[in-house]
């Protein structure tokens, strides 16, 4: 009996010290993400899978499924703008604007791209 007890104790403190550390691995992570900064195109096209990126250019053409041609004096690159931003549910009428756009780098092995998450007009 008193083997039983032993054994049970022993199993019980070491789910505790399992979750002890979990909850302090946890914590080791940054509570705010830092913000990101403004780059160019051209430095965006070097950042990794889901970085978050602020670049300003213009929308020069609409390539269809949502997705622009966006261009400063860096270069050019494809941004995902959704259709919440059209006027009047129109994407031409973003072409030749000027934009900031605040997003994340999606990659992958054959392009890059720019998934917008908020866009101002300017």
């Amino acid at each position: 009996m008193k083997i039983q007890h032993i054994a049970v104790a022993a199993i019980t403190l070491s789910a505790c010290t399992a979750h002890a550390n979990y909850q302090t691995q946890a914590t080791k992570a940054p509570a705010v993400m830092p913000a990101a900064q403004n780059s160019t195109i051209a430095q965006t096209k070097t950042f990794r899978d889901d970085t978050k990126v602020v670049v300003q250019g213009k929308l020069t053409r609409y390539v269809g499924d949502e997705k622009f041609e966006l261009q400063d004096g860096t270069g050019s690159i494809i941004v995902e703008i959704d259709d919440d931003y059209y006027y009047q549910n129109n994407p031409q009428s973003l072409v030749g604007k000027t934009v900031i756009i605040h997003g994340d780098i999606d990659r992958d092995d054959y392009h890059i791209e720019i998934d917008t998450k908020h866009l101002q007009v300017r």
